[in-house]
């Protein structure tokens, strides 16, 4: 007797192949390569086979339309399920196939929505169910395969402990024009296969496999593959799409939780208050306890008014660093873009040193002249290949240096200035040129050319007045007001009595004024 197959051209019988008496299932995000993958089954089926085809989706005769005549079995019963009735039908599916007369021995293909299995509602009923069909086909010695098409996170979560009742589990799912084919587990007269990766092509409307660029076939596939573990506030504060994401209010509880992971999506959230370097070492130190096969996305949820090195987040275990202003939509759909993926990445050779390029001086606030053209001098030897800011402010005539210095916040580390011959110089570290004008909308709490009547930007430490600055040392007395933490003093209140609460009357008309 010729074994039944998939019929997936180019892959081996031991991924394919089906047993009598088996429950197989295939899930696909589409319709589209549920019905091929249909097609393909029934044509590759021997002339004396009994086959059944029962469809859900749409009506049988546009499936076997398209199909060669000259292919697959000489006889295939054709049944069909209404869309409302496709809950119940599936839930009495037993019943229904002894009352069709469905022969022993033969081959029935179920094609259905994954909605279908709804009334379904506990993880119980549905392995319950499946117990019962797998019964029903080992006293018929019947195989059935269930092709079914559509979202199915819930779906796998309910199939994959399953595996001593199915007999075969795989998934195939499309990522751009890639087609992903995934075995979980797959038992047939040639042994037992689990956790393959695939990728195939179609080409005609037949699914064929790429030797080639197939995917680490000894690669393990997870059971968490579908859980994504998220901050909770990449998703803007709506509620999780669906019950198989787990939401985090920090990144610290975040990456502890993803630790216990293996092939689940990890989204982190960035802000400018969490420092590059810290998030690089939190993805790198989580990349390396649970291995490639684990996703991680990084999203910006402000804009960049510091540099972000996306190649410091690459090579230190991001698969994906979706920019800020994404909507909400688009990046839940490029979440979908990294399924399947494995980092590619290895470490950096000099991780250390890409590390240390990013982490500021010690040194924020208003400085003296000298300090500031030996830390410029010194960051812009360490750190060529970052983009800086070096601003030299022409004030406005008559505006004091004091009152400049109490509109000025220098809040961050490795931001800080100087007054020196008439001029302020200002260095941001790590802002890119993009970055500059928001990064001054939050230094002065006055907008910048109220205060200011011209703007150069400086290509280094050369273009300083390096000698002349260097013999500056002095600060003068009032420079904490450019520090951080800047308080405003109150006086005190003395001897001072308290407010009391004076009565008045106001008209509620205007006086009348005659003019005659």
């Amino acid at each position: 007797m010729v074994p039944i197959n998939l019929a997936i051209h180019a892959m081996l019988d031991q991924y394919t192949e089906l047993r009598a008496g088996g429950l197989y299932w295939v899930t696909a995000d589409q319709l589209t390569d549920a019905r091929h993958l249909a097609q393909q089954f029934l044509q590759a089926m021997p002339e004396d086979v009994s086959a059944s085809l029962i469809s859900c989706v749409d009506p049988v005769e546009s499936i076997i339309s398209t199909m060669d005549p000259q292919r697959g079995p000489h006889t295939l019963r054709l049944f069909e399920m209404a869309a409302p009735q496709v809950s119940r039908g599936l839930a009495d599916l037993t019943r229904d196939l002894g009352r069709a007369r469905v022969k022993n021995a033969s081959q029935i293909l179920l094609l259905a929505p994954t909605q279908g299995w709804a009334k379904l509602e506990t993880a119980k009923d549905f392995a319950r169910w499946c117990e019962g069909l797998r019964q029903w086909l080992r006293v018929h010695n019947a195989t059935l395969l269930i092709i079914s098409h559509g979202e199915s996170l819930l779906l796998h979560e309910r199939l994959l402990p399953l595996d001593e009742t199915l007999s075969g589990l795989s998934h195939l799912s499309r990522h751009k024009d890639d087609i992903c084919y995934r075995l979980f587990f797959w038992h047939n007269d040639r042994g037992v296969s689990a956790g393959q990766e695939f990728k195939l092509a179609d080409k005609d409307n037949v699914l064929t496999l790429i030797p080639e660029a197939s995917l680490d076939a000894r690669t393990p596939v997870a059971d968490d593959q579908y859980v994504y573990l998220a901050d909770r506030a990449v998703l803007e504060d709506t509620p999780a799409p669906s019950r198989h994401w787990r939401l985090f209010p920090n990144l610290a509880s975040l990456c502890e939780a993803a630790t216990n992971a293996q092939a689940a999506t990890v989204i982190v959230a960035m802000d400018n208050n969490l420092p590059l370097v810290e998030l690089a070492q939190h993805l790198l130190d989580v990349r390396e306890h649970c291995g490639p096969a684990l996703k991680i996305v990084v999203r910006e949820m402000e804009p960049a008014v510091r540099y972000r090195d996306d190649e410091l987040l690459l090579v230190s275990g991001a698969n994906l660093v979706v920019p800020y202003g994404t909507p909400l939509s688009r990046f839940l759909n490029m979440l979908e873009s990294v399924q399947g993926q494995r980092w590619q990445f290895t470490r950096h050779p000099d991780l250390a040193s890409l590390l240390e390029r990013q982490r500021p001086p010690h040194v924020r606030g208003l400085v003296s002249a000298h300090q500031f053209v030996t830390t410029v001098r010194q960051v812009y030897s360490q750190s060529s290949d970052v983009t800086h800011q070096l601003i030299r402010f022409e004030p406005v005539p008559g505006l004091s240096d004091e009152l400049i210095l109490s509109q000025m916040q220098l809040r961050r580390y490795g931001d800080f200035a100087c007054l020196f011959g008439g001029h302020l110089f200002v260095f941001l570290f790590a802002c890119r040129d993009d970055g500059l004008q928001p990064a001054l909308a939050n230094i002065f709490r006055l907008p910048w050319r109220d205060m200011f009547s011209g703007l150069q930007r400086l290509d280094g430490p050369q273009a300083l007045p390096e000698e002349a600055l260097i013999q500056a040392t002095a600060l003068p007395q009032y420079a904490s007001h450019a520090l951080s933490d800047t308080t405003i003093p109150l006086r005190p209140a003395g001897n001072r009595p308290p407010l009391a609460p004076q009565p008045m009357t106001l008209p509620i008309a205007e006086p009348h004024h005659d003019v005659s």
